[in-house]
């Protein structure tokens, strides 16, 4: 685990709902799944994964097909 913060920061660390939130409207404002990933601190899969949980819209939910969520 701590190998896996070395480069994202946050990873394994549970969502708070503002996480949430921020995720969803930076979502919305056209942020890619890269941005998201490197914004967040976390890794494509986790976001990936996070942002259909919250069904969120945009750009980086297209992404997700083809990420393989």
């Amino acid at each position: 685990m701590e190998e896996k913060r070395q480069t994202h920061p946050n990873a394994y660390k549970p969502w708070t709902l503002d996480d949430e939130q921020q995720l969803g409207e930076r979502c919305a404002q056209g942020a890619s799944l890269e941005d998201l990933a490197q914004e967040f601190g976390r890794d494509l899969g986790a976001i990936a994964t996070r942002l259909l949980r919250i069904n969120a819209e945009g750009p980086a939910v297209d992404e997700v097909a083809g990420f393989g969520a």
